[in-house]
């Protein structure tokens, strides 16, 4: 089972990442795009794990919600991983206020996870995928199409739910289900 740990995103969000991703479609690069319904704010990737750890990693982010104020993030600004090569892997929004709410989320979630692969402070770059870079046909269009977008504001959610999601994949691309869902704790006091 491929397995990760998320906060959803809202419809208003999703539809702000889709405008950006069509504007980055013009560049006509060799991109695999990400389908709006799949966009997500991934807390911890867990990757492929025995159907029989379920049960302890359902505990885990039970735990984690229980211990996780709702937030409020911002989603904005463009960009690509790797920053400074020649090629492009990785098409993606950041995320700007509560990004170090992220971050504290990532944290706490780490020590329980160490044993299913997930590295201690690993990836700590809230960001939400649009897209995977599969060739170098016009870079150069779509890293001018990426800057063109750094400062495109996707709109703002209050992320109040953790969710354990499986991710099947195809050669049409990734599709998921949500295993479970936790409501973060409402009685913490909301983290600004």
């Amino acid at each position: 089972m491929r397995l990760f740990f998320a906060i959803p995103l809202e419809p208003e969000v999703r539809d702000g990442l889709a405008a950006v991703q069509e504007r980055l479609r013009s560049a006509h690069g060799d991109v695999k795009w990400v389908e709006p319904e799949n966009f997500h704010l991934t807390v911890s990737f867990l990757g492929d794990q025995e159907e029989s750890s379920l049960p302890y990693l359902q505990s885990i982010g039970e735990a984690l919600a229980a211990d996780t104020a709702p937030f409020r993030f911002e989603v904005r600004g463009a960009s690509a991983f790797p920053r400074n090569k020649p090629s492009l892997k990785t098409l993606w929004v950041g995320i700007g206020q509560g990004a170090e709410a992220w971050k504290t989320l990532v944290k706490k979630a780490e020590p329980p996870l160490l044993p299913f692969g997930v590295p201690r402070e690993g990836g700590l770059m809230p960001h939400i995928t649009l897209g995977r870079v599969k060739s170098d046909q016009n870079t150069e269009a779509l890293r001018a199409a990426v800057l063109a977008e750094a400062s495109a504001d996707c709109g703002a959610q209050t992320g109040t739910t953790l969710e354990l999601v499986q991710s099947f994949l195809d050669p049409r691309g990734a599709s998921y289900k949500t295993l479970n869902a936790w409501q973060l704790n409402v009685t913490n006091q909301e983290q600004k």
